[in-house]
C-alpha cells in the first residue's frame, strides 16, 4: 500500500496499524517539509483516528526534537477530542540513528507520564517511511511508559 491507494475508509482507521500510519505520514509529510526537516504530530483522538497533522519545522537537534514533543504532548491532552498522537521525525534523507532511537524513548516518556496514547513513532525521508517499533514485551498504557 501507498498514499495512493489509500483504504477509502482510512480516516475512520485506527493509526495503531503502522502500515496505515506510515502510508498516512507519506501523504501528509510534503516535499517541503521534508527538505527542512521536523517534527510532525498528527493529533489524534482517543480511538487512534486523525484529528490534525501539527509540523514544527527546521528544528536542527534532537534536543530541539525532544523539547517539542515535551511541550506538545502533554498539552495536547487540552485539546477537545485528543487522546493520542503518533509523532514523526522528518529529514530529507538517512536511515534511523541512535539519536532517533533517543527520540523515540524520549517520546515514550513523555506521553506515558501525560497519559497519552502513543499511536507510533516514525522517521520519514524523501524515499521511506520506517516505524520505531517498541520492545514486544513493552505494554503501553494510558499513563505507563
Amino acid at each position: 500500500m501507498s498514499f495512493e491507494d489509500l483504504p477509502r475508509d482510512w480516516a475512520h482507521r485506527s493509526l495503531d496499524d503502522p502500515v496505515l500510519t506510515a502510508d498516512i505520514l507519506d501523504l501528509v509529510v510534503s516535499d517541503l517539509d521534508r527538505a527542512a526537516g521536523g517534527v510532525m504530530v498528527l493529533l489524534c483522538q482517543a480511538d487512534g483516528r486523525l484529528s490534525q497533522p501539527v509540523f514544527v519545522g527546521e528544528i536542527g537537534s534532537p534536543d530541539v526534537a525532544m523539547d517539542v514533543i515535551s511541550f506538545m504532548a502533554p498539552n495536547a491532552l487540552d485539546l477537545p477530542g485528543v487522546g493520542g498522537l503518533v509523532v514523526a521525525l522528518v529529514r530529507g534523507s538517512g536511515a534511523v540513528t541512535d539519536l532517533d532511537r533517543r527520540v523515540h524513548q524520549h517520546t515514550l516518556e513523555v506521553c506515558g507520564r501525560a497519559g497519552l496514547a502513543l499511536f507510533g513513532t516514525f522517521v520519514v525521508t524523501r524515499s521511506d517511511v520506517v516505524h520505531l517499533p517498541v520492545a514486544s514485551d513493552l505494554r503501553l498504557e494510558r499513563g505507563v511508559a
